[in-house]
């Protein structure tokens, strides 16, 4: 017969299961307060964890931000600079791919928004972590341009095509996600980048 000891233990959520708990205290007390009102102590309060497994789990309040940054937003834009297919002048491309990533940025979208809200503020750790992933996107991009046309737009004329659809998004959100400003969000986004890449290409 087991101890009681020994039932607490078997009965002990996992890593996986305390990363989710904890993201998710993260996500509601964050999107209240901003980051910088927020501890770590308030985080495992909500999430019912010691600090004990906080610290286990993430080794500081910043590399919580870069997961919940990495997992709602950045790890669709690194799908979308990965695709073998990438061409940012086919149109049908374009829809396809904002279609899809922009649905899943807003199956988190508590996230997106608080990160665009934090993106704002140079000194919150937010503004660093999405500044830095979008100056890396651009450079990515402008080597796709110049392998494509041997010419690049600006590495911060790119940035403010990512930002506009960030902003994009960020508006969706605020309007309530109804499917219509969705829709618009899409559409939108694909027009800024194919005028940008149309031109490029007209250029050549």
């Amino acid at each position: 017969m087991e101890s009681a000891a020994q039932q607490s233990r078997r009965k002990r959520p996992g890593m996986a299961e305390q990363r989710k708990r904890i993201r998710a205290a993260a996500v509601d007390l964050l999107s209240v307060h901003g980051s910088n009102g927020v501890s770590v102590s308030d985080i495992c309060k909500r999430a019912r964890v010691s600090r004990d497994t906080y610290y286990r789990c993430f080794t500081d309040k910043d590399a919580l931000i870069d997961e919940l940054y990495q997992t709602s937003v950045n790890d669709h834009i690194e799908t979308v600079l990965n695709a073998w297919d990438l061409d940012y002048n086919n149109q049908e491309w374009l829809h396809r791919v904002f279609d899809q990533t922009i649905d899943a940025i807003l199956e988190q979208h508590k996230v997106a928004q608080l990160l665009f809200v934090e993106s704002a503020d140079p000194n919150s750790h937010a503004y660093r972590v999405i500044h830095k992933a979008f100056d890396k996107a651009a450079r990515r991009m402008q080597r796709w341009c110049k392998a494509s046309y041997g010419m690049s737009p600006s590495k911060e004329y790119l940035v403010a095509l990512l930002v506009a659809v960030q902003w994009l998004v960020h508006n969706a959100i605020t309007s309530g996600m109804k499917k219509r400003d969705i829709d618009k969000a899409k559409a939108a986004s694909e027009q800024l980048f194919h005028a940008a890449f149309s031109n490029l290409k007209n250029a050549t």
